[in-house]
């Protein structure tokens, strides 16, 4: 019951690396400005990036691809990117970082209503439900 499932699957062909990522969520949540963080060999040259669902930048510092989705949601409950590298062991590309929000959490918990301590009225408020990662990786 993650609300995040994703797949690579690096393969060597000739002088390339040939990798695919996919991602899956959970049909629990729409997920929102999701980052999908792959690490790289070092490179001289930007990975060539064949096929993608969403938006891609290169850190060519950190060598790391990162992958973007502003929302995924029931249009999109799927996606993948497709990229190529000169040839790579394939544990390179591991481990791949992910970051997300979502306005829903797995309880649906909710306050309905607050008490003050020394009785009166119950005073107003508001209250803003957010599902975040701290540390979400794929190895």
């Amino acid at each position: 019951m993650v609300p995040l499932t994703i797949n690579c699957w690096p393969s060597v062909s000739g002088n390339e690396t040939f990798v695919s990522i996919e991602y899956e969520p959970s049909s629990l949540f729409d997920l929102r400005n999701v980052m999908i963080s792959a690490p790289l060999p070092a490179l001289r040259e930007p990975p060539s990036v064949r096929q993608i669902d969403g938006e891609w930048r290169y850190d060519s510092r950190n060598s790391i691809l990162e992958w973007s989705i502003l929302l995924i949601d029931n249009s999109n409950r799927s996606g993948a990117m497709e990229f190529v590298v000169p040839p790579a062991d394939s544990s390179s590309f591991f481990p791949i970082s992910v970051w997300f929000s979502a306005t829903s959490t797995y309880s649906e918990l909710k306050v309905v209503n607050i008490l003050p301590l020394k009785g009166g009225a119950p005073p107003k408020f508001s209250q803003r439900t957010q599902l975040v990662t701290e540390n979400y990786q794929v190895v």
